[in-house]
């Protein structure tokens, strides 16, 4: 039934057509068609029967996929050499570093053992000739804390002595010969250390 004719005949094609040219630009857009000047009807675009465009997009689905998982594939690749070559890199460090490490302890033990020894032979000459004042100022159960405390000494301008007592090793400050001057030097070195007393060796 036509909407534009009030009659129930059946319309042939050219009724349908004729109808169409006379209906508005605007109302023809809606069904995808154009008129042209020569008054013919035509369709715009491409038109694809519906299982051609479902049969392209899963093509290029499949391809996208395809080519994803290549990429992350040969991006573990990568991944995994570069971090086999750090991994060795890192355990060569690693070996030389110890080496070096060991070697330098080493070396800084035996410095250290030179010392102690040249330390004791020079106490050992000084308490040879005559007994001298000094003031004890701490005791140490490590040796080489004894020796930090002995150096910050003589930085201040003391001479130093440790000596070894049992399982102590004993820091002392200073030289004098007579009682007077060891007891000037005492009251100074009670300001930082206040349990440091006067003794003879």
């Amino acid at each position: 039934m036509c909407p534009y004719m009030q009659c129930d005949v059946p319309l042939d094609f050219l009724t349908i057509s004729s109808i169409i040219i006379e209906m508005s630009p605007k109302q023809l857009h809606l069904f995808g068609t154009k008129i042209d000047k020569g008054k013919k009807l035509q369709r715009e675009g491409i038109v694809v029967p519906i299982d051609t465009t479902i049969l392209l997009v899963v093509v290029i689905i499949l391809l996208f996929i395809i080519a994803f998982s290549w990429g992350v594939e040969r991006g573990r690749r990568l991944t995994l050499k570069d971090l086999s070559i750090e991994a060795n890199s890192e355990e060569k460090n690693i070996v030389a570093k110890n080496e070096l490490d060991h070697e330098t302890i080493k070396e800084v033990k035996e410095k250290e053992a030179e010392k102690i020894e040249e330390t004791k032979e020079e106490n050992k000459i000084v308490e040879a000739k005559n007994p001298l004042y000094r003031i004890q100022v701490a005791s140490f159960r490590k040796l080489s804390s004894a020796n930090q405390e002995a150096e910050k000494l003589r930085k201040k301008g003391y001479p130093v002595k440790i000596k070894e007592k049992g399982k102590y090793s004993v820091v002392y400050a200073g030289k004098f010969e007579n009682k007077k001057e060891a007891k000037e030097d005492l009251k100074k070195l009670k300001k930082i250390y206040k349990d440091c007393i006067l003794r003879r060796l």
